[in-house]
């Protein structure tokens, strides 16, 4: 018997595309169909809950309809059955406990019977709050519907290792995002700045733990969440986790990559000192940089950064900019180089 071929359909944030579409391409073939949408071709499911750049995983089927009622038909929800076969065969074994039904007129009759046939088929209830999310839409080329199935009860991005919430911290796929930008290696030191609680360093450890990898903040609680979570995540790798003002703190220098997400007045810190703040990281990363480091700045201070760089400080070099788009928000990575 062959190998059964997974044909997916992967959310991605805008501005993590291209790094999801690497990541991907290790499974099988990928290609991007947009900002925020990937297509993935994979004979191993399992490996998919692995994907650190993807929001989340739904296996697809699309079926020729003029219009949803035409889904309720035996031979699609047989196929239907078959996709949440393969769901529930992944390795370790996952258990949904509720359908959720997500699509255009979601509480017209017809969407509301399809959610009852496709929860009976699950043996489970539908609720509004299920975790076995089913989208509905229509498919291309016109005169289709599509049917996701979500892979996983949580999305990809929601890391189990985050145990403490946090407020503020970075996306996951976006911090993998620009880890990829930083391109840090086994022989590279690296220093998040601003750690918070750690998902610059915890990320970085699922690639290739750093020779020398270190965070700061300066809340303890912070610092007690980053270790709870490197401990949880359970990653090779030692970093050490200091409590202090990264611009103060008693550090050896030499780091050859350096990364910062700053405060951005909305949880912490406050718009008007923003700008003197960025300012001075950037001096106090010159100190601690080794010559031709690399430093990534995510920051949602756009206009203030940029004035900022006007200025060139520190000897700090600019060599590209890399945007996202996340719920509104629409943070941006200055990528510096030291000279």
């Amino acid at each position: 018997m062959g190998q059964i071929t997974h044909e997916l359909v992967l959310e991605v944030l805008d501005g993590c595309g291209a790094s999801a579409l690497q990541e991907a391409s290790t499974l099988g073939f990928a290609r991007l169909v947009g900002p925020t949408e990937l297509v993935l071709s994979t004979s191993d499911l399992d490996a998919v809950r692995g994907l650190r750049r993807v929001v989340a995983a739904s296996t697809s089927l699309t079926v020729p309809a003029r219009r949803p009622r035409e889904l309720l038909e035996t031979s699609v929800q047989q196929r239907f059955g078959e996709l949440l076969e393969d769901v529930r065969r992944q390795r370790p074994r996952i258990r949904f406990h509720g359908l959720r039904l997500e699509a255009a007129g979601s509480d017209t009759p017809d969407m509301r019977r399809l959610a009852s046939a496709l929860a009976e088929l699950a043996e489970v209830p539908f609720a509004s709050d299920g975790d076995l999310v089913v989208r509905v839409r229509r498919g291309a080329p016109s005169g289709t519907w599509q049917l996701l199935l979500r892979t996983t009860p949580r999305p990809l991005s929601t890391r189990a290792w985050r145990t403490v919430d946090y407020p503020g911290a970075v996306n996951a796929t976006i911090a993998a995002t620009v880890l990829d930008q930083l391109q840090v290696g086994a022989e590279d030191s690296l220093l998040d700045m601003t750690c918070g609680s750690g998902t610059f360093l915890v990320e970085q450890l699922h690639d290739v733990a750093p020779a020398r990898a270190v965070g700061v903040d300066l809340n303890a609680d912070a610092i007690d969440a980053a270790r709870e979570h490197q401990r949880v995540a359970r990653r090779k790798g030692k970093v050490d986790w200091l409590v202090g003002d990264v611009l103060d703190v008693d550090l050896e220098p030499g780091f050859t990559r350096l990364v910062t997400n700053p405060p951005w007045g909305t949880l912490h810190g406050d718009h008007e000192t923003n700008e003197e703040l960025l300012a001075a990281l950037l001096g106090r990363a010159a100190e601690l940089a080794a010559p031709q480091a690399r430093l990534g700045v995510l920051t949602h201070e756009i206009t203030r950064m940029q004035q900022v760089l006007e200025t060139a400080p520190a000897g700090w070099r600019p060599v590209g900019e890399h945007r996202f788009f996340q719920k509104g928000h629409h943070p941006r990575l200055f990528l510096l180089e030291r000279g």
